[in-house]
């Protein structure tokens, strides 16, 4: 019994990998929704789980390197702010705040 729960999570964190990995912008609620059908128990909290030890695992984390999700919300910021320069001045601003 013991070995089908693990194999059972391992296709679990498996799915979730491969549907992050097709859906990058996919958050933990949007994959939990889209799995819950086929796999009963992926809850948003376990994809979350999952993608973090994943994060950690890689060394992607956020005293790191740059991901490409740090680099799609950047994207977004600058084109939200309206220029490279705006975001710059925002960030600088910012840093004499903190």
């Amino acid at each position: 019994m013991a070995k089908k729960a693990a194999a059972s999570k391992g296709n679990k964190a498996n799915a979730i990998r491969k549907y992050k990995a097709e859906n990058p912008s996919a958050g933990p609620s949007a994959i939990s929704d889209a799995l819950k059908k086929q796999m009963p128990g992926v809850t948003p909290q376990y994809v979350s789980t999952i993608l973090s030890m994943d994060k950690r695992k890689s060394g992607a984390t956020k005293t790191g390197a740059l991901t490409v999700d740090d680099l799609l919300k950047t994207k977004e910021f600058v084109e939200q702010i309206g220029s490279i320069a705006r975001a710059k001045e925002a960030l600088e601003k910012l840093a004499k705040l903190s």
